[in-house]
């Protein structure tokens, strides 16, 4: 049976990076299956990253390996780590990522050391992930690899945060159109604000929408349009217009909704 394994990464499409590892994994098991999530990553953006894989991962089968290139290199701590989750398997450093796309709550970890700056380590994604997804491929005893445990290093979630009628969220995502998605969810926006009349500001005060909308082609060509995405997440575009350049926004850009007007 061959197994998925998909790739995150902050390396583009010009290099070498993404044939090596590949390369590397199918010459000790040719079944391997690669699904390319992105390469187009901000540089060293784990939140980024973090994201983009949160929105994707759970739609892949049970057995996948996600190895994660973003920010790989070990720090002087030394630690590479694995987690499985939903059945699937996530090879990442770490480095924080694991808070952003789990929860605040620690999840079991195989912990594998690793040291600092030890031979092949300005290329952990051939050196040493690999050979992990390689193991886990031929049903080897991962937890031979490192020590079970809950101690590594977590960003917390990013969640928005709420005032007397307010709802103060920010941009954490743009996507290739320049549609900006907030971390505010449809559940959030339900919850507190129901049927009630709501204003949306964003970018501060700069500008402002009274209506959320089902799809972009209910506004006309140029108008600011709201919606929750398939995430379930606010996002705020533009049709047919990039709302990052035309309204100034970029990552962690204030999208504040207040209510009971």
């Amino acid at each position: 049976m061959s197994t998925i394994i998909t790739l995150t990464t902050d390396w583009g499409q010009s290099d070498y990076y993404i044939g090596a590892v590949k390369a590397a994994i199918l010459s000790k098991v040719p079944s391997a299956v690669f699904v390319d999530i992105s390469h187009n990553i901000e540089s060293f953006s784990v939140a980024q990253a973090a994201f983009v894989l949160k929105s994707t991962y759970k739609q892949f089968p049970p057995g996948t390996i996600h190895i994660v290139g973003v920010d790989s290199e070990p720090n002087k701590n030394g630690k590479i780590i694995l987690i499985s989750n939903l059945n699937q398997f996530f090879i990442l450093n770490d480095n924080g990522i694991a808070g952003l796309l789990f929860g605040n709550e620690p999840k079991p970890a195989i912990i594998i050391e690793t040291g600092f700056a030890f031979e092949g380590s300005s290329f952990t994604e051939l050196s040493i992930f690999s050979n992990i997804a390689i193991i886990i491929m031929k049903n080897g005893d991962i937890e031979k690899l490192g020590v079970k445990s809950t101690d590594y290093k977590q960003f917390p979630e990013l969640l928005p945060g709420l005032e007397t009628n307010t709802i103060n969220g920010e941009i954490i995502y743009i996507d290739s159109y320049g549609n900006a998605v907030s971390n505010i969810s449809k559940e959030l926006f339900e919850t507190n604000i129901g049927d009630t009349k709501y204003e949306i500001l964003i970018n501060s005060n700069l500008y402002k929408s009274k209506y959320i909308y089902k799809a972009y082609k209910e506004v006309d060509k140029g108008d600011i349009v709201c919606i929750f995405n398939s995430l379930g997440l606010l996002e705020i575009a533009i049709r047919e217009g990039s709302a990052s350049q035309l309204l100034s926004l970029k990552r962690k850009s204030e999208i504040r909704i207040k209510y009971k007007l």
